[in-house]
């Protein structure tokens, strides 16, 4: 009696694909026991995903005070060696970066009064501008009233001045609470910068673990430092020029469009996109054609992709090359995540993160198979 053929999974798929030299599984338990791994994992991050997201006001101000304070760790290494304390060095960076943001919001306060005292004049003004869509959006409101199970009307409710003051009141107090964190916090890590350094280190109980882990918080200090003192020594010439730009094309407030260029561009692609878009919003209020509106984005985009594409590149040279594709997604993801403040720390985040896994995985030059 002949043996029962042996039963083949999958019967149903068309045996005719091109398919490559297909070899079976040496074993469905491995298979099984790398899906099992794989969901463990999976469901980790899930839920440190979830635990980011509920913890975002306070890991926020703190990853922030930790990027700063390791931005500037190269100069607490030399201010210690040339023998300054180390409360003297939080003092000073404190003061610094307190000083700084408080120049800047005293600069900038004048002119975004004069923008938001405008605002009913700029509404007209788009209304106008964009009078041809007004056609188009009462057809669009004509086929959403006849299509059944769609709202017919939105009821906008006007809000009292004072519930306006204590809606800003609300908004502003965890930014308060959070502003005081972030300075307490990078207080703090620059004083006690190098117990940390050594506890760290310490950590591990092998002199290899050891030494991994100092070369790694050394490498992480070096390349946060350089990127970032780099990229705002450029940011700083990109809003120069911006602000120089729109103030010879006769936009209002130019210093403002110059300090959004600045602050914008530490967000790559999605800061710069911002900045073009408000400066086509400001040339429709301040030109009578379209031409003449599309001359101030025109002006950013030629900025922004010089500084992106040639200023910044051979600057910083191939050292922190990253592919544009996990930049994109890891600032999405960021901002997605955490907001503003998550895209401005997308880029520390993968610098540090890429470091970590050059020293855990170095770099092999293993092409794959054609």
């Amino acid at each position: 009696m002949s043996a029962e053929p042996e039963r083949r999974p999958w019967r149903w798929v068309n045996r005719r694909l091109g398919l490559r030299d297909p070899s079976p599984l040496e074993s469905t338990d491995a298979f099984w026991r790398a899906m099992a791994q794989a969901a463990t994992i999976g469901m980790f991050v899930l839920v440190f995903g979830a635990f980011l997201y509920l913890a975002r006001p306070l890991l926020v101000p703190v990853l922030a005070a930790i990027v700063v304070g390791m931005t500037v760790g190269p100069l607490a290494s030399w201010a210690a060696r040339h023998g300054v304390p180390s409360w003297a060095a939080a003092i000073v960076t404190v003061a610094v970066i307190g000083g700084g943001i408080y120049l800047a919001v005293l600069f900038l306060s004048q002119p975004v009064t004069d923008l938001v005292n405008r605002a009913p004049e700029i509404g007209s003004a788009i209304a106008d501008k964009f009078h041809f869509f007004q056609r188009w959006l009462a057809a669009f409101r004509e086929l959403q009233a006849a299509m059944p199970g769609v709202p017919q009307q939105t009821v906008v409710i006007a809000t009292a001045p004072s519930d306006l003051l204590g809606s800003a009141v609300f908004l502003l107090t965890p930014a308060v609470v959070q502003f005081l964190l972030f300075f307490v916090t990078l207080f703090f890590f620059v004083l006690s910068r190098e117990d940390f350094r050594q506890y760290f280190v310490n950590a591990f109980s092998t002199r290899g673990g050891r030494l991994r882990a100092l070369k790694t918080l050394n490498d992480i200090e070096q390349n946060l430092s350089s990127y970032l003192i780099t990229v705002t020594v450029i940011n700083l010439g990109v809003g120069i020029v911006i602000a120089a730009g729109t103030w010879a094309m006769g936009l209002p407030t130019p210093l403002l469009w110059g300090a959004m260029a600045f602050g914008f561009n530490y967000v790559p692609y999605i800061g710069p996109a911002i900045v073009h878009v408000t400066l086509f919003i400001m040339g429709l209020l301040t030109f009578p054609t379209l031409a003449g509106a599309l001359i101030p984005p025109a002006f950013s985009i030629a900025v922004s992709t010089l500084e992106g594409q040639f200023i910044t590149p051979n600057i910083l040279g191939r050292r922190l090359a990253v592919a544009p594709l996990v930049v994109f997604l890891t600032v999405a993801f960021w901002a997605w995540l955490w907001g503003p403040l998550g895209a401005f720390l997308a880029m520390p985040i993968l610098i540090m993160s890429l470091v970590v896994l050059s020293h855990l995985y170095p770099d092999s030059e293993n092409p794959l198979p054609g």
